[in-house]
């Protein structure tokens, strides 16, 4: 048998108001195996010192038993020496209980008709001990017998008059509902006459008490009007109304030691219990608790608990038409409750964090329907009321569901925008795949291909993890795909640039290695000079074809026929030039020209201003073309010199803007990472959930500003900066960037506007692909 023992759920304190135990009658019932079952509420009420705590611990006993023990011969009684536990009990001339207890544990049970239930016990606080005024003890009987399905009249000895007089109130209050279906207000009553002394006269048991409330509830000719109508409306309040004698348990259990076995119970009160307990409690016997026709379930009754103890703590008076009032609006409100559970039962299913994101417009539609399901719920709830009240309920429900739709959308909103980031990740992927940890490098007509089989990849990523709602178009996955669209314009500026890059980094070793050859001596003739070429000219091929992320299908490569037609051009020159007599001098004119251009900058270590770098080169080549003194004055070995520098100047411009794109980027994320630790905005993109980070309106623009601050010294850092006040467009393009990374950081966290972050980042989202490769595969490529 479970140890379990009875807990408060309502309290009495000093100043005679009752304190309902929410917390614990929620876990009672509002627990989810059991909230939508419909509910049996026995209860015992009576006399203080009645036994009734005693008599619910056997009821207990009973429901703990295993089936097959629930027979004639009481089986489930149990070992003789077991005691008697559960519902706190003890003898004595003192009161025991106060306010009203439950057993913790509700019994799932089925009826004689297959219905599962879930069955209470109930025990009240005894009527009329010293401490309790007369309004007290009328409140617990209120509400004992509102509550209860079967409510246990435990009295002493006898059925008196003045017994049946406390019933007037229900008696009245069953009047005032009518119910349509012809239905009582309660369902059954249940005198129990314990220590029963006339056994001689009418037996224990249900028969003797059958006799003997036949005789107490007889009307007659000389009977005062007001008996008669009490006793008829007692006969027409409950279903049922019966009577059951018990005897006295035997003077052994005034023992104060005793501790509840059955054993030194006497033998007729272990017959009577055996014969009661499954009276009430077997199949066939269950009472489901019903209020205007319409079966209560344990969520119902925590809303009539709550109904109820409010009204009986005002000040006022308990009336019929007082609890007909309050019984209408807990009817009302448990309509309401059902139906708001429907809805969210069905919204939560939907919505909820477990469940994939649907397209904005089926949050719409799903709540229509979940509306409709709850308003249909709240029609076919049974309510109490004037058409005008059940009318102002159900507007209420249809408002108050109606404001919950914002906060779905919130929900699927902070979904999709996760899913979003994850089907951009399957894109960013899928182009990786392609180019691994090298420079994303491809031929021109090869990067729409492959950004169709991102687009692709990402769209089905996407539909896998997204709710798919009948006739509802997904505006949302088309607003990604449109953003998408606009990644193709990136990838080819890229793969624009990186081709660039990789053409330069090979003119530059390719002109470096021949440029060397010329150098030698002797110098080397035309055959071995055009062999060397040749070998060269071959590998620098190949390379740039490795260099190349996936082989394509195209002949034609402009960026190839480029380095094709540099190596040739230069080549020729250099060739003319080792011919030559003023070779010599033309080579220590270039290296000149060289030397003063890496003592000035180093590519690997900074960055220029732009007009920085195009000074020094105007100074490095006047001083170099001075110092070109052929032995045979020839212009066009002149001209050839500066086609040589031209070109190594056109190698360092294109360094240097890689170089000061990469300072960009660093300093940008130096910028990111602050106002991510100042604003807890993590990462690029907008929280899972929806739910915003909030940021302080007067800190953002300081914020901003320090960010900005470090950002700028952190550029300045990687920029070697002679103060030069002409116009810097990467300056200004570094500026440009951080204010629209935090006007983007200020409208999400206010916002959350995805369209606007996607657009607003592009910008951002181009310098870190076009820098963050680089920055892993900067290498120089060497062939001999």
């Amino acid at each position: 048998m479970s140890g379990l023992r009875s807990v408060q759920v309502v309290n009495v304190n000093d100043n005679h108001n009752y304190v309902l135990e929410d917390n614990t009658l929620q876990r009672i019932l509002l627990r989810e195996d059991v909230k939508d079952l419909p509910l049996v509420v026995v209860s015992v009420a009576g006399a203080y010192r009645g036994g009734k705590s005693f008599l619910l611990s056997y009821f207990l006993r009973y429901l703990n038993s295993p089936t097959e023990k629930r027979n004639e011969n009481g089986d489930w009684l149990g070992n003789e020496t077991d005691p008697l536990i559960g519902f706190s009990w003890k003898g004595g001339s003192e009161r025991h209980t106060t306010g009203i207890l439950m057993y913790p544990e509700p019994f799932i049970t089925t009826t004689a008709a297959g219905e599962k239930v879930a069955v209470l016990l109930m025990d009240t606080q005894g009527t009329f001990d010293s401490s309790s005024t007369v309004r007290d003890c009328s409140i617990i009987f209120a509400l004992s017998t509102l509550i209860s399905s079967v409510q246990i009249y435990n009295l002493k000895e006898n059925l008196q008059e003045d017994d049946l007089q406390y019933l007037q109130l229900f008696t009245e209050y069953g009047k005032l509902l009518k119910n349509e279906d012809g239905s009582k207000a309660f369902q059954m009553l249940m005198f129990l006459i314990r220590d029963w002394p006339y056994y001689y006269e009418h037996a224990f048991g249900a028969k003797g008490g059958e006799e003997l409330l036949k005789k107490r509830l007889e009307i007659t000719d000389k009977m005062p009007k007001e008996l008669c109508d009490l006793r008829e409306h007692i006969r027409s309040c409950f279903d049922k109304v019966s009577c059951f004698l018990m005897p006295h348990p035997g003077f052994k259990v005034s023992n104060p030691s005793y501790n509840g076995n059955f054993s030194e119970l006497s033998t007729e009160f272990r017959n009577a219990l055996k014969e009661l307990v499954p009276s009430i409690f077997a199949p066939e016997n269950l009472n489901i608790k019903k209020i205007n026709g319409v079966k209560v379930t344990c969520a119902d009754m925590y809303t009539y608990f709550q109904t109820y103890m409010t009204a009986f703590n005002s000040d006022s008076m308990i009336t019929p038409s007082s609890i007909f009032e309050n019984t209408k609006r807990a009817a009302l409100m448990a309509a309401i409750r059902e139906a708001t559970s429907k809805y969210t039962k069905i919204m939560d299913a939907a919505c909820n964090t477990d469940t994939p994101s649907m397209p904005g417009e089926g949050v719409r539609v799903t709540h229509n329907q979940a509306l409709a399901k709850a308003i249909e719920a709240f029609n076919k709830k049974g309510k109490m009321g004037s058409q005008k009240e059940i009318g102002a309920y159900l507007t209420q429900l249809k408002r108050d569901l109606e404001d919950q739709l914002p906060r779905y959308g919130l929900m699927n909103d902070g979904k999709y925008r996760k899913l979003a980031f994850e089907a951009k990740e399957v894109f960013d992927n899928t182009v990786k795949a392609v180019h691994g940890e090298n420079l994303f490098c491809l031929h021109p007509n090869d990067v729409e291909p492959l950004f169709n089989e991102a687009v692709l990849a990402a769209s089905t990523y996407f539909d896998s993890k997204r709710q798919k709602i009948p006739n509802v178009i997904d505006e949302e996955k088309n607003k990604f795909i449109q953003y998408l669209g606009k990644e193709l314009k990136c990838l080819q500026a890229l793969n624009l640039q990186n081709n660039r890059h990789v053409i330069t980094e090979l003119k530059m070793n390719f002109s470096s290695f021949m440029e060397g050859l010329v150098n030698k001596e002797p110098p080397l003739d035309d055959n071995e000079y055009e062999a060397k070429y040749q070998e060269s000219y071959r590998k620098a091929i190949e390379t740039f074809d490795q260099r190349r992320n996936r082989p394509t299908e195209f002949p034609e490569d402009v960026f190839k026929l480029s380095l094709m037609q540099h190596m040739a051009a230069q080549f020729i020159n250099l060739q003319a030039i080792n011919r030559s007599k003023n070779r010599k001098q033309f080579m220590m004119a270039l290296s000149f020209y060289t030397n003063h251009m890496s003592l000035f900058w180093d590519p690997d270590t900074c960055c220029l201003h732009p007009n920085d770098l195009a000074n020094e080169h105007k100074l490095a080549s006047e001083q170099a073309l001075k110092l070109f003194h052929p032995e045979l004055p020839d212009e066009m070995e002149r001209e050839i010199l500066k086609q040589f520098i031209k070109s190594k100047y056109d190698d360092l411009r294109e360094l240097n803007d890689a170089a000061n794109e990469t300072a960009i980027a660093t300093a940008v994320n130096v910028y990111v990472e602050k106002m991510e630790k100042a604003t807890e905005f993590k990462g690029w993109w907008i929280p899972t959930l929806g739910i915003p980070y909030l940021v302080n309106l007067a800190n953002r623009s300081s914020y901003h500003e320090e960010a900005k601050e470090a950002a700028l010294l952190n550029f300045y850092s990687n920029r070697r900066d002679r103060m030069n006040s002409a116009p810097d467009k990467y300056y200004n393009e570094l500026i440009k960037v951080k204010q629209n990374i935090f006007v983007g950081i200020d409208r999400c966290t206010n916002m959350y506007n995805i369209d606007f972050i996607l657009s607003d980042l592009q910008t951002v989202h181009r310098i870190f692909c076009a820098t963050a490769h680089r920055l892993l595969t900067e290498t120089v490529y060497c062939w001999w």
